[in-house]
């Protein structure tokens, strides 16, 4: 990081990316830090036309970034946290964690029609991309038909429009982040989908070296609340060993009492196990509680759930 010039801030080129990159310069600019943006493509932006669980690289959304802030293209990158890989490349480090909008999930129904998540008929077909979402609709109501969707926020939105499914699952950050929070149906509350690890919030990547980037960025740009959340969803991650690739999620929180609340979940692809509980724990307990929490559902049969799924994807 030079003293003088703007810092290069690297982002995938979608809307949301964009939003969320433009948001941490805001950031930057009140406390009189110049930045630029560089736009970088992802393997997970160019693939369209395969599921991401499929393509099989917990990084999918970030190793093009990672690249270019290994070879100092880029100071330092923003990602959607639930993007990032439980364990990042040597040479990089999560410098800071920006301030989490919603965590949950949106049900989207069909614009022709009025249905939310409750009014779903029998049998009716809800689109989502993502395993975790997949496996708690299934596990919640095993009549439904979830079918596979690629893109970005507003091309999702258009192929439901010209399809004959009845509604689909995003999340609710993206939607109200590009204002179109006047399609959610129904916010999914936890008890039905536990949100996806980091979802909602903001990460902040740079190289390990750069002390000084990292100093500023945790004076500007860092949110306490937020990132001892999400230390103990990603410990939680770390133990699962998988992100997108498996079916789990992990949401934390503070509740009135100043203790952090975790809640976690491993779900078969279709339903048919589901393994939830949770734990509340003094704050300075955040990172232990993530990693304990995921060892007791792998103990109580999430460990053979998430076996048989990946062994299939090998057979």
């Amino acid at each position: 990081m030079s003293d003088s010039a703007p810092l290069v801030i690297g982002t995938r080129g979608s809307a949301l990316a964009l939003w969320q990159a433009r948001r941490i310069q805001q950031q930057l600019r009140r406390h009189d830090h110049d930045s630029t943006l560089q736009r970088i493509s992802t393997r997970g932006d160019r693939v369209q036309d395969v599921p991401i669980s499929e393509i099989g690289d917990e990084s999918v959304f970030t190793k093009e970034l990672d690249r270019a802030l290994l070879d100092g293209r880029i100071d330092c990158a923003v990602h959607s946290l639930k993007d990032l890989p439980s364990r990042l490349p040597s040479g990089i480090v999560l410098a800071a964690v920006g301030q989490r909008a919603s965590p949950f999930d949106a049900f989207v129904g069909h614009p022709d029609t009025t249905t939310t998540l409750q009014d779903l008929p029998q049998g009716a077909v809800v689109a989502t991309a993502s395993l975790r979402r997949r496996a708690q609709l299934l596990a919640w109501r095993s009549d439904l038909t979830v079918v596979p969707v690629r893109g970005n926020v507003d091309s999702r939105l258009e192929t439901l429009a010209e399809s004959d499914w009845h509604g689909m699952v995003l999340a609710v950050a993206g939607l109200e982040r590009l204002d179109r929070g006047d399609v959610i149906r129904t916010v999914i509350p936890h008890d039905i989908m536990v949100p996806a690890v980091g979802q909602g919030a903001l990460g902040i990547t740079c190289r390990t070296e750069d002390s000084a980037l990292r100093t500023l960025l945790r004076g500007t740009v860092h949110d306490l609340e937020t990132a001892t959340a999400v230390t103990a969803e990603r410990s939680f991650m770390k133990r699962i060993e998988g992100g997108c690739q498996v079916p789990t999620g992990a949401w934390a929180r503070l509740n009135a009492a100043h203790q952090l609340v975790i809640d976690g979940c491993v779900a078969a692809l279709d339903g048919s196990e589901s393994f939830r509980d949770r734990r509340t724990v003094p704050l300075d307990k955040a990172r232990a509680a993530g990693s304990e929490l995921a060892q007791d559902l792998l103990d109580v049969g999430g460990a053979e759930v998430l076996d048989g799924i990946r062994t299939s994807e090998f057979s």
